[in-house]
């Protein structure tokens, strides 16, 4: 039986004879080929802050790596499905100084987060702590987990 050769074999320089496990190891590497680079990218992407979405009990808390950003430039919108965070940094030479070299670029981004629940949107509170945002968005009452008495009849 010949198969194709592949550089790519976890058996070193043996490749695998069954065609199945051929196809199935072609198919995995062209998922990842297919997706992986794009998510790196965007995580490697300069000005690209990483996010982790948590449910804390009847919350969601969002949090963003925004080193060296300030309130003042960022920008927040909860509604009863969604957050979106948006940000801006620039870079401003103060008046009568040059610039020698510049490796802190300025950047933008938006990101939106589709929330699986709806959310009581006045009660949402941010916080900006060592370059970590910190959104806490409660759950709308009916949205939260009621606990049932089941009563024997």
């Amino acid at each position: 039986m010949l198969t194709r050769w592949s550089d790519w074999s976890p058996l070193g320089r043996f490749e695998a004879r069954d065609p199945l496990e051929s196809f199935r190891r072609e198919l995995g590497r062209l998922l990842f080929d297919f997706e992986g680079p794009a998510v790196q990218q965007y995580a490697q992407a300069p000005g690209a802050p990483r996010f982790s979405f948590d449910e804390v009990g009847n919350a969601f808390v969002l949090r963003a790596e925004v080193p060296g950003l300030t309130e003042k430039e960022l920008e927040l919108n909860v509604d009863g499905q969604s957050i979106t965070l948006k940000g801006e940094r620039t870079t401003e030479v103060p008046e009568g100084y040059s610039v020698h070299r510049r490796e802190r670029g300025t950047y933008r981004f938006a990101r939106s987060f589709a929330l699986p629940a709806r959310v009581d949107a006045e009660q949402a509170t941010a916080q900006l702590q060592n370059g970590v945002l910190t959104v806490t968005v409660p759950k709308a009452a009916e949205a939260q987990a009621r606990k049932i008495e089941v009563k024997v009849s």
